[in-house]
């Protein structure tokens, strides 16, 4: 089964699942089995390995190697990372009311996490497209650096965190 639509664009239904989310955003910082899934976000291997090879199947992730089985038993672990250029395609695809669905249903997850909020803004204003243009840039900057500094969960002086951006250009609807 492919998730390709007829103009070769990744449809975002892969994404339309706040488990998946989690799972996408947890390979971002470092590439990991379906073990090594199911371990950190608390699911059946089972579930995690299904997850994985579907967010595969559609582009979200990569295969990057296979690891011996702990022990040597068994068929080696299949590890997975992130793709960074399947974000290309999320803004071409249809179905983003999907993810929009599935990224607000996560939020509320993490919010109920939240042991400390360092930033929080909301607006719907009016502004020159050139600032506009300059706040999209900059918070291309932070995400691009939060995707690049990522690590493993639990190793050295890292701290657990949640960072969505959604820059949205409005109609002019009166």
């Amino acid at each position: 089964m492919s998730w390709e639509n007829g103009d070769g664009l990744v449809p975002l239904r892969a994404l339309a699942n706040p488990l998946r989310i989690r799972i996408v955003s947890l390979l971002t910082g470092t590439s990991m089995s379906a073990t090594e899934v199911a371990e950190e976000l608390g699911i059946a291997h089972a579930s995690a390995s299904y997850h994985l090879r579907q967010l595969a199947e559609a582009g979200f992730l990569q295969q990057v190697d296979e690891r011996p089985s702990p022990g040597g038993k068994g068929r080696p672990r299949r590890i997975y990372r992130y793709d960074p250029s399947s974000g290309a395609r999320l803004d071409r695809a249809n179905g983003r009311q999907l993810v929009h669905e599935a990224l607000s249903t996560d939020l509320a997850r993490r919010l109920a996490q939240t042991k400390l909020q360092r930033m929080s803004m909301d607006a719907e204003v009016w502004l020159d497209r050139t600032v506009w243009e300059e706040i999209v840039g900059l918070i291309e900057q932070a995400v691009a650096l939060a995707h690049d500094k990522a690590g493993p969960p639990r190793s050295g002086d890292r701290v657990k965190v949640s960072m969505t951006a959604i820059l949205l250009e409005l109609d002019d609807v009166r």
